[in-house]
């Protein structure tokens, strides 16, 4: 088993969704380690859950076999090889000097574009799966997707035109993903103009009293605090909805037993992300803050893998843990061009950066072990309990409406990094004294060329990925 995670681990390109009917391929065809009806129980559990989905399925896998130990060790063998090889060569990146500096920015131009190109094709993949659910369906996702865009990206846009203007609501990804959410858990049981009304207005009185339009006004802190309240509180009533009247499997009526395994679990988890964490705890300043938001980052990256991209960026660009510049220029082109998922190798490469910053490479690999940890026990923590859930319920409507609704929040969110990406070649041309027009048609173009490529059936990353780099090599050449 632990063989079979670290060799799919290896050779699992394109992370995510992809790597689904590789590991069936691996653990139920030719290895016949689990039956195939309980590798699909476990590839819904994934999808309907946030974290580094082939991790979860790995670890679904591991308990079957194994129980707890086995649980941890096929996790850890899935997420191991991507992880190693991008602390390796940002290693040797981050070594460079002079020269190779500039050569360095220079690429990054062009593999930002491709990084962009990508994030444009999830954006049309998610309108293609719902073309066959009829034209309203359609235009409400667009109608959110674009709503989550212009939440989310007022800052990037308005630097992006040269206006200094500050945003007027600001929202971050968490509160962006907070009210998406809470209208999916909310209405996922049954949509009523009242219940329609009631979520509208607690939105509206949320956006407007955190807004710079009202924020110097009387009452309106303690509005903005109510009204996040009351969302909590009716999300909760969602839930509990949601599940009441779902059809429940008579082995597993038991909830005792339900809350009880998913406790002894959780704490499993917790020793496990302890045992990678406590050395950089030690020795370590800061590790505290970056491991809390690598948790968080994990349990809010619905969508795939390059869905965590919004998440990074909001929770550590944001807040200055890793620059923009070494984020999009050294570790997403980094972590894209390497096997095994995403979540894993961002997460991994920002805690060595943030080492590196703190006190040098060896508490950027004490730093970068304790992301890695991090990331594994958050995904296998929120897949074991969600499956033990369904495993006791069947036909949850919650569940249903997340994994419908998720993909044209995460777009919305993307087109946002979209953004702070091109924006990061604008600083990287910068750097090189490039006038910001040709680096911005070249961004563009690049872009566009990538993304027809990769809309083309079977194709590849890599082709697109080298033209990308290769413009960039080119470029620092002139």
């Amino acid at each position: 088993m632990a063989a079979s995670m670290f060799r799919i681990g290896a050779i699992g390109f394109g992370g995510g969704n992809a790597l689904i009917p590789v590991i069936e391929e691996e653990v139920v065809r030719r290895g016949r380690l689990v039956s195939k009806r309980d590798y699909e129980e476990d590839v819904v559990a994934a999808c309907v859950t946030p974290g580094a989905l082939p991790v979860e399925i790995a670890a679904g896998i591991g308990q079957r076999l194994g129980g707890y130990a086995g649980m941890m060790l096929a996790a850890s063998m899935m997420a191991l090889p991507g992880s190693i090889l991008t602390i390796l060569i940002l290693a040797v990146l981050s070594g460079g000097q002079g020269e190779a500096l500039l050569g360095i920015r220079s690429i990054s131009i062009g593999l930002g574009a491709f990084i962009i190109s990508l994030l444009l094709l999830y954006v049309i993949k998610t309108f293609r799966q719902v073309q066959t659910e009829g034209q309203r369906t359609v235009r409400m996702m667009g109608l959110v997707m674009t709503a989550v865009f212009l939440l989310s990206s007022e800052k990037n846009i308005y630097a992006l035109l040269g206006v200094a203007q500050k945003p007027i609501f600001g929202l971050s990804v968490v509160a962006t993903l907070g009210l998406a959410f809470f209208l999916i858990v909310f209405l996922s049981k049954e949509r009523t103009r009242a219940k329609y009304l009631l979520a509208s207005s607690l939105i509206v009185s949320f956006l407007l009293s955190g807004s710079s339009l009202t924020g110097g006004l009387p009452w309106m802190a303690e509005i903005h605090v109510g009204s996040i309240f009351l969302m909590g509180l009716l999300g909760v009533y969602g839930i509990s909805q949601s599940f009441r009247g779902a059809a429940q499997d008579d082995a597993a009526r038991d909830k005792g037993t339900l809350l009880l395994g998913s406790l002894k679990e959780a704490l499993v988890w917790f020793g496990f992300a302890l045992f990678f964490a406590l050395p950089s705890l030690l020795l370590v300043p800061e590790s505290l803050s970056y491991l809390m938001n690598g948790f968080l980052s994990s349990l809010l990256s619905f969508g795939g893998g390059d869905a965590y991209l919004t998440i990074a960026d909001g929770l550590f660009v944001g807040s200055g843990t890793v620059t923009a510049v070494d984020f999009y220029g050294q570790l997403v082109p980094v972590a894209n061009a390497l096997p095994g998922s995403i979540l894993c190798k961002i997460l991994t490469g920002i805690g060595y950066f943030e080492g590196m910053r703190a006190g040098g490479m060896t508490a950027g690999f004490l730093l970068a072990l304790s992301g890695f940890g991090i990331s594994v026990a958050a995904s296998g923590l929120i897949f074991g309990f969600v499956a033990r859930l369904l495993r006791t319920f069947h036909d949850v409507p919650v569940f249903r409406q997340v994994s419908f609704w998720v993909r044209p929040i995460i777009s919305g969110l993307l087109l946002n990094v979209a953004l702070s990406m091109l924006r990061t070649n604008l600083a990287a041309g910068a750097e090189l004294s490039l006038p910001q027009l040709p680096v911005l048609l070249l961004t563009v173009l690049l872009a566009a060329i990538c993304l027809l490529v990769l809309c083309r059936p079977k194709a590849g990353l890599a082709a697109p990925m080298m033209f990308s780099a290769g413009a960039g090599f080119v470029l620092m050449l002139i």
